[in-house]
């Protein structure tokens, strides 16, 4: 008797399809699992952040979250209050001491901007409101180097590269 052979043949090759489906379906699966895990920390503190602004600096609405990694490490947010008021907050990450700024008495984000590229910084990647040296700042980064701008004094306070 003769068997078919084209069955034997045709069985592996849906084994390896089977299989690859499985090994990209775990990997697809742990790749989210993953940048969960990593974004749980940054969402806890931004919602962290936003309640103790709304709390202590009546902020109403959060319009941007970044974290300060400086001399300390801050949370900022940048909002308006229920007046329309706009306002920076800063909370120290160890201490949670809250530092509130109203935006329109200092320099801007944008003249921050021109200020670090008349001391040569090309394209900027982010602005970020800090504390450095006992005063607010604004740091700009554009590619590895940070520019330290005074908020209230419009200045370069420091220049930093990687």
């Amino acid at each position: 008797m003769k068997y078919k052979n084209r069955n034997k043949a045709s069985f592996p090759i849906w084994q390896y399809l089977i299989g690859i489906f499985i090994v990209l379906s775990v990997l697809v699966f742990s790749f989210f699992a993953v940048l969960q895990v990593s974004m749980q920390p940054r969402q806890s503190a931004k919602e962290a952040s936003s309640r103790l602004a709304k709390e202590y600096a009546d902020l109403e609405k959060v319009d941007s979250f970044a974290i300060y990694n400086g001399q300390e490490s801050y949370y900022s947010l940048l909002g308006k209050t229920s007046k329309g008021v706009e306002k920076a907050i800063l909370i120290a990450k160890d201490s949670n001491e809250i530092r509130v700024y109203r935006l329109d008495q200092g320099v801007s984000q944008s003249k921050a901007e021109s200020i670090a590229k008349e001391n040569g910084a090309g394209t900027i990647d982010k602005v970020t409101m800090g504390y450095f040296k006992d005063q607010p700042i604004w740091e700009v980064k554009s590619g590895g180097t940070y520019y330290l701008i005074g908020f209230e004094s419009g200045q370069l306070v420091s220049k930093e590269g990687l």
